[in-house]
């Protein structure tokens, strides 16, 4: 009896900015916090690495957050 061996792959995708509301929810809050002490740019920049979500997602967000603020 000749019985084959061999491998199989699977590949998985993680979630992106809008695709999970509490993915997004803890982005926005990290955001929140880089920008009281970060540039816009920055904290997105960062936000983006610390969660591996999309920069420009990220850096959209804060620019309609920082066009919220009073004042």
């Amino acid at each position: 009896m000749h019985q084959k061996k061999g491998e199989f792959v699977i590949l998985v995708q993680g979630s992106m900015l809008g695709d999970s509301g509490e993915s997004e929810a803890k982005a926005q809050r990290i955001v929140q916090m880089l920008m009281a002490e970060l540039p816009v740019k920055q904290a997105a920049a960062l936000a983006a690495e610390i969660t591996g979500l999309k920069k420009n997602a990220l850096y959209g967000y804060a620019l309609r957050l920082k066009d919220s603020e009073p004042g």
